[in-house]
């Protein structure tokens, strides 16, 4: 039951952030750049789970291998905003128009969470045990604090 939960408080965050990419990332991107935005939240990582010299030269290894990929989702996924704020202008709306540019986003979104999970699968290979539990700790804080927000609570 609670992968139930967390699938489905997963999709809404997907549904809310989607709403949100055109103003949040484009906010961060004009900020940053992308490579600023994904080297920032790296930078955190690090610092939070007080990375050696050597797991941060490994973790940045993996990072700059799935830049380009990242980067070019997160531009299809800016696409496909764009093209929805078109469709859906001045109150025009047309289901099968409006379905097919949501499933766009929604394989771009999934190939997003598919390459985040591969890197941070990665990433957690490198970690000490120390490390590995403090992270689970950073997840578990982070799905509680999903759970709060929704009104429902984790059971073990």
């Amino acid at each position: 039951m609670n992968r139930k939960y967390a699938v489905t408080a997963v999709v809404i965050l997907l549904v809310v952030g989607t709403a949100a990419v055109g103003q949040g990332w484009a906010h961060q991107h004009r900020r940053w750049g992308m490579d600023g935005l994904i080297d920032h939240h790296m930078a955190q990582m690090a610092w939070r789970l007080d990375l050696n010299d050597s797991q941060r030269q490994q973790v940045k290894a993996l990072v700059a291998a799935e830049k380009p990929n990242i980067k070019n989702l997160v531009q299809q996924l800016a696409a496909t905003h764009q093209q929805m704020l078109t469709a859906t202008q001045k109150g025009q709306f047309d289901d099968a128009k409006v379905r097919a540019i949501a499933n766009q986003e929604a394989q771009t979104i999934a190939e997003l969470i598919v390459t985040k999970q591969q890197l941070q699968s990665k990433v957690y290979s490198l970690l000490t045990p120390v490390q590995q539990a403090k992270f689970d700790q950073m997840q578990q804080r982070h799905l509680d604090h999903m759970q709060k927000r929704m009104g429902t609570t984790s059971k073990p």
